[in-house]
């Protein structure tokens, strides 16, 4: 497929890279850097430089300092001294700024933020009042002239710096120009002088002793075999197909059992059965689950030991904070070289087409870049009926074969695939927007899981997609196990409340995956009150975060009292602490 002009895949966004926290710093370390060397090429009488960097009294350096007309001093002792207090007061908050996050981890609040860039001025205030004492101050005037030569010479290595990288990369397109240019002009002669030929076969006649004139040659522009441009799914075409899987005979209420007693005796890794059943249920509700919270709690292992623990098929695919649009997921068609660059996800889900084992693909650590612009076209197919579930990658020539399961250039997205993404919350990552939450059922693992024993049966099964799709389809089919219109309605007064006092709105879909999850989580063994907890707390008070005003924190208490009227207290767990959470942040 042609990419789009708007597309830079595998390649770097200058501007974003610009604009992250971690180029700033990097920038500022090396401008402190140069700073010193700066200031030693200012000073005549350094006597560091006439000792150590003989070598700096005529070279490029001072050619540089001489064509920019940069000034050179005796610099005082008290110059140097308030240069150095500048610098250490420059550092100071830089790295208080880089550490922030890890120092106040357990701290959360503005309060404790204000207490510690306060640390952080007193401290700057120390080294400033030690340097008065120095003598840094005597000679203001003087000093002030140096550290502005000093600042213009630091803005031309800045603006060196910026325009080096420029230029680079404007040389690499030029020459990426030039040969597509070549390239043209090649196929162009190459047609022509085809052409001609042509023209003289249609022109040769048989010679008295009935010899035919001489084929000239072929044109060089034959089309391309499928097996040449799509390498990839045509081997995954020609591979032997699996054997159907044959399903174990299992209730889903089993299944939670069995799966926890797996994973803690195959594998020593403990997951609550609450967790199990949020999970498994979320596959029952959505194409898309986000797994969030702290590192090390096993959020990556969860999808690699469910798929194991059923005898089914994962794929891992670390995100990579250039990801911008489906071509980095999918792959592209390269025109230079004629073929398509798939990717080891777009050859995964490809192959699911010719299985029936269930099939989740696991983006690890899915908002280290922009979820709704990579996945965008996975975040909209997943809402339509199952047979419209495909994206195009391809556009093909009229009449070219393609691999068996890309019909008109589209990949499907198999009834059998689930999408998994494991996300953290820090510096390095991206907000995950309303539009990918609502669409998905996020699990929190929000801490880690205590040893567990559990003497159930531990041994893996056979579970076919349509096998587990089928159990949860028996689930959401029981009455009993599915919301009742009181249930509902006595449901509805929180999300009034939400509505009304907090201005939290969401719409039908949500209330189509509560319907969706409830029965079966309850199948699995849990209850009504705690499915409706999960899905309150995730899906809609998640919406609460970011709220401020006096009034929040009055109305969350209010949200509180309802919520134990109408379920009593301490039966909506998870929403309870969310509440405490958020009740905390606003201090």
């Amino acid at each position: 497929m042609k990419k789009d002009n708007n597309s830079t895949p595998n390649n770097v966004n200058i501007f974003s890279v610009l604009s992250s926290k971690t180029t700033r710093n990097a920038i500022i370390i090396v401008m402190l850097i140069l700073s010193i060397f700066g200031m030693i090429m200012i000073d005549e009488s350094n006597f560091i430089r006439t000792d150590y960097f003989a070598f700096l009294e005529s070279n490029i350096a001072v050619d540089f300092m001489t064509i920019f007309g940069i000034e050179r001093f005796n610099i005082s002792s008290g110059a140097w001294v308030l240069f150095f207090a500048i610098f250490l007061v420059t550092l100071i908050l830089l790295i208080g700024n880089m550490v922030e996050r890890q120092v106040l981890k357990d701290k959360p609040g503005i309060l404790n933020k204000v207490w510690y860039y306060l640390s952080l001025v007193l401290i700057c205030g120390a080294v400033v009042f030690v340097a008065y004492m120095l003598g840094a101050f005597e000679e203001v005037s003087k000093s002030a002239d140096v550290l502005a030569n000093l600042l213009y010479t630091l803005l031309l290595c800045l603006i060196l710096v910026l325009i080096i990288p420029v230029l680079i990369v404007a040389l690499l397109y030029l020459i990426k120009g030039a040969i597509i240019a070549i390239r043209w002009l090649i196929k162009f002669f190459m047609s022509t002088s085809s052409a001609k030929t042509v023209a003289i076969e249609d022109t040769v006649t048989v010679s008295a002793d009935g010899i035919e004139g001489v084929n000239f040659g072929d044109s060089s522009d034959e089309p391309l075999s499928t097996e040449q441009i799509f390498p990839a799914l045509v081997r995954i075409d020609n591979m032997p197909v699996d054997e159907p899987v044959v399903n174990v005979d299992i209730t889903l209420e089993q299944l939670a059992l069995q799966f926890q007693s797996y994973a803690i005796h195959h594998h020593q890794i403990y997951y609550g059965l609450p967790l199990i059943r949020s999970f498994v249920a979320g596959l029952a509700t959505s194409r898309l689950l986000i797994l969030e919270g702290l590192s090390g709690t096993g959020k990556s292992m969860l999808p690699r030991l469910f798929t194991q623990f059923i005898n089914s098929t994962s794929f891992f695919s670390p995100v990579q904070a250039t990801w911008r649009d489906k071509t980095d997921v999918l792959g592209f068609y390269s025109e230079f070289a004629k073929t398509f660059k798939s990717t080891g996800f777009l050859e995964s889900l490809y192959k699911a087409s010719y299985s029936d084992k269930a099939n989740i693909m696991v983006l690890d650590e899915m908002n280290l870049s922009r979820i709704e612009y990579y996945f965008a076209d996975f975040l909209s197919v997943i809402e339509y009926p199952a047979e419209e579930w495909k994206i195009r990658i391809y556009e093909p020539q009229v009449g070219q074969v393609l691999p068996a399961k890309l019909p008109d250039g589209y990949v499907r997205v198999p009834t059998n695939t689930w999408f998994v993404g494991t996300a953290n919350t820090d510096d390095s990552t991206f907000i995950i927007t309303d539009k990918v939450y609502d669409r998905a059922i996020i699990i929190d693992f929000a801490e880690k899981v205590l040893p567990i024993e559990s003497d159930y049966c531990s041994d893996d099964i056979n579970l076919s997609a349509d096998g587990l799709t089928r159990l949860f389809e028996e689930a959401q089919r029981d009455s009993s196990k599915c919301l009742t219109s009181q249930e509902i309605e006595k449901f509805y007064k929180l999300c009034d409340f939400m509505s009304e006092k907090l201005d939290v709105r969401f719409g039908n879909r949500i209330m189509v995956q509560i319907e969706n999850f409830v029965p079966v989580y309850v199948a699995l063994g849990g209850s009504k009150e705690e499915a409706l907890d999960f899905m309150f707390a995730r899906k809609i008070l998640r919406k609460a975060d970011g709220l401020f005003g006096d009034y929040v924190k009055e109305e969350l208490v209010n949200l509180t009292k309802l919520m134990h009227s109408l379920y009593g207290k301490g039966v909506f767990v998870e929403s309870e602490k969310v509440i405490a959470k958020l009740t905390k942040r606003l201090g």
